[in-house]
């Protein structure tokens, strides 16, 4: 009887535990939808107002101004191009480096990863001027390739190790039944690593769509949604947190459909790129 009731204890002590991350963890989305409802009295209250009329002014107002559309829509277009590119180019050259041996193979890797040292504030004024100089600031292709050369480097490391723990066996299988070497990655290996790539889009996706900085700088008059949310904290001498809120929440969407749909090549991306990672060794 003991026994029974102190492994009662434990599972709701564990339960509750639970409860209390779940709670703090979603507790900033719950307070961000609710504050996107509210009137700016309601969402200035104190204490806080728990209960409250939700309206849709606030959202009404952001889909009516062209400049938030046209951010949505720019954003939408640099982080669908930047994740194409990225997986295009990243994948075959993570192949390369997985499977063939060349001179100063390790230099170039290590080359490729030390790149994702550097903080973003070290390199953004060469790309500034870099763009200026090629009359090319302000433009989806400044972003698409600044993005892509930060991201590029990610893909490549991840997808590095993912191959690594793809047998060679399965290349040599292909190649013996007449398959040639294009052949062997792209009806044999690439389709063991889809789950890899499911992971590594993931990411570029939220690092790009979420980047306010590089977006900042390199970006006026045609700014992406992060850049333009930003602009709602001074508008004169008021601070629009209702439509802050409302942006934030617009702006989590993409996010959360892109997750939800690929959620278990997520998963099991990462698991395959934990679990193989160290195959290749």
């Amino acid at each position: 009887m003991g026994n029974l009731l102190r492994e009662r204890l434990k599972k709701g002590g564990a339960a509750l535990i639970i409860l209390a991350y779940l709670a703090f963890l979603y507790f900033p989305i719950y307070w961000l939808v609710t504050m996107s409802l509210k009137v700016r009295v309601d969402i200035m209250a104190i204490p806080p107002k728990w209960t409250f009329k939700p309206i849709l002014d606030n959202y009404q107002w952001l889909l009516s101004r062209s400049a938030m559309l046209g951010s949505i829509s720019r954003s939408l277009v640099v982080t669908v191009l930047v994740v194409f590119f990225a997986l295009l180019f990243g994948v075959p050259a993570a192949y390369v480096l997985s499977r063939f041996e060349f001179r100063r193979k390790q230099d170039l890797e290590f080359w490729v990863f030390s790149t994702r040292f550097m903080p973003a504030v070290a390199v953004i004024i060469p790309f500034y001027y870099l763009w200026l100089n090629l009359k090319l600031l302000d433009s989806t292709f400044s972003l698409v390739v600044t993005y892509l050369s930060v991201n590029l480097p990610l893909v490549i490391w991840l997808m590095a190790g993912f191959f690594r723990g793809i047998p060679l066996e399965y290349d040599e299988s292909a190649r013996t039944e007449g398959a040639t070497l294009m052949q062997s990655f792209w009806k044999v290996v690439l389709p063991l690593a889809r789950p890899g790539m499911t992971a590594a889009a993931i990411l570029v996706f939220l690092f790009t769509w979420n980047d306010f900085f590089f977006a900042f700088i390199l970006t006026s008059r045609n700014p992406t949604l992060p850049v333009t949310m930003g602009s709602f904290i001074a508008q004169g001498l008021e601070v629009r947190y209702g439509e802050m809120a409302a942006a934030g929440v617009i702006a989590s969407i993409p996010s959360i459909i892109f997750a939800i749909v690929a959620r278990k090549g997520l998963i099991s991306g990462f698991r395959s790129i934990a679990g193989l990672s160290g195959g290749g060794k």
